[in-house]
This record gives C-alpha cells, structure tokens and sequence, in this order.
C-alpha cells in the first residue's frame, strides 16, 4: 500500500506529519544524555527507541536535529521516495 499525505498527517497541526504514522511503529523510548554545551545543562536527544525496539538516530545541529534510520534497521516509509512523494504532494495542496 502506499502510503498517502492524509496518512500521516499529525492530529495536532496540519503542517506536521506523525512519525509513528509514517513507519507504523509506537514509540517505546527516547533517550539521550545530558550536557553543558550551550552553557546551562540540558537533555540531548540521541536515539529513538521504537515499539519493536529498532532504533533510530537523532543526528543534524542544536536547531536542525533530524532522524536517520540505521542501514541495519531500515524503517518503513523512511526512504527517500516516499519522502519525495509526500513532499511533492504537500506542495501541490
């Protein structure tokens, strides 16, 4: 089945998608750890647990964080056709 925009498209705000709705997976854990590095202590994000305990890492800057699937650990709906597909459907909205 292929996956459409209505999909995935978050509950809470139309401009955001679901990413337990993309891949179909719950979340089971965030982890993370913490550190000084922008001067007060803070939780850095570093991995998503996923309901069937794959995992994803949480890579990308402090303001650009973004999600990578490990090759070892492919998610469905996490590859770049789909997410090209979807762009190009939102942008055609």
């Amino acid at each position: 089945m292929t996956i459409q925009l209505n999909d995935v498209k978050s509950d809470n705000a139309d401009w955001r998608i679901s990413l337990t709705k993309l891949i179909g997976k719950g979340i089971k854990d965030i982890e993370g750890y913490l550190t000084n590095e922008f001067g007060g202590i803070s939780f850095k994000i570093s991995e998503v647990i996923l309901s069937d305990d794959t995992q994803m890492d949480v890579e990308g800057e402090h303001d650009f964080p973004y999600l990578c699937a490990y090759p070892i650990m492919p998610q469905p709906n996490f590859d770049d056709e789909t997410f090209e597909r979807l762009y190009a459907e939102d942008k055609s909205e």
